[in-house]
């Protein structure tokens, strides 16, 4: 999803009903994520919305008044990210349509701004007959369900590569008032683009499963109301960290963030690896 400005967050209130009913009908339907292997940045939290037809997305600018006319309900999973690879932050929706007896009917997923469908014609991409699996574009996380697409766009290569970091803090609508006035605002623009830049790959584009966790899962209300806490955190942490650079040194610190990443995703920097070792040998 793009800027925040086109959420449309303040033109709807969400349904009156369970929390709890809602959180176990969206952990039942909850999407399998497929990401890069190479990939920085996995979800940090989801936002969820049961709604029904004729309903009015809270999250993103769209409504729901020409559906399967079998639907039942509609699952919303607005999923966040604290970084991606070119700017501070990221929102995705998907949303499972849901029929008789339980049955998946369809699924939608946004790319780019946009609404792609999410459900293969074959259904080949439905795990347990709940599960929509969808695939996240290597950094930018727009989401598909074949990963070829992202073969077709002319900068998959270099959004994650020379791009990393190009738009910086990304703000706009209510993320704006995070910002300083003045000459502030470039110097934190330049931490975030210097940050990611740190991160900057190349896609492997072969994928590995991610599941969403129960503890990820809030109300959409709960979501939208920690993201200005949530980024003004990553804000104070960039600028600690660059406190720390000027202490420390650059490029030890540089090094030591990449070697946490890979340790607390379970593998092991190539720079470390023993020759002709592979990942699956590591793992062993």
């Amino acid at each position: 999803m793009d800027e925040p400005t086109a959420h449309g967050w303040e033109r709807m209130e969400e349904p009156s009903r369970s929390a709890g009913e809602d959180r176990t009908l969206c952990e039942r339907y909850a999407p399998y994520l497929m990401f890069d292997l190479r990939e920085p940045f996995l979800p940090n939290l989801v936002g969820f919305t049961l709604l029904e037809a004729g309903d009015e997305s809270p999250s993103f600018p769209r409504t729901f008044a020409e559906v399967d006319p079998r639907t039942e309900f509609i699952l919303e999973y607005a999923i966040w990210w604290d970084y991606e690879i070119g700017h501070l932050y990221q929102l995705e929706q998907i949303w499972i349509y849901v029929g008789p007896n339980g049955e998946v009917l369809d699924c939608e997923a946004t790319f780019h701004g946009r609404v792609l469908k999410g459900l293969l014609k074959n259904r080949g991409n439905l795990s347990d007959g709940t599960h929509v699996r969808l695939f996240a574009q290597p950094g930018k996380h727009a989401l598909s369900p074949m990963p070829e697409v992202f073969e077709l766009l002319p900068d998959l290569y270099s959004a994650t590569g020379p791009h990393a970091g190009s738009e910086g803090l990304y703000a706009g609508g209510e993320i704006a008032c995070l910002l300083p006035p003045g000459g502030e605002t470039e110097e934190i623009h330049d931490r975030v683009r210097r940050y990611l830049r740190s991160f900057a790959f190349r896609p492997a584009l072969e994928y590995t499963e991610c599941r969403l966790l129960p503890e990820q899962f809030l109300s959409w209300r709960q979501l939208k109301d920690a993201i200005p806490v949530r980024l003004a955190d990553r804000l104070l942490e960039l600028e600690l960290i660059f406190e720390r650079d000027k202490a420390y040194g650059a490029a030890e610190l540089l090094a030591e963030r990449r070697t946490r990443r890979t340790r607390e995703s379970g593998t092991q920097p190539e720079s470390l690896r023993e020759p002709g070792q592979s990942k699956r040998e590591e793992a062993r």
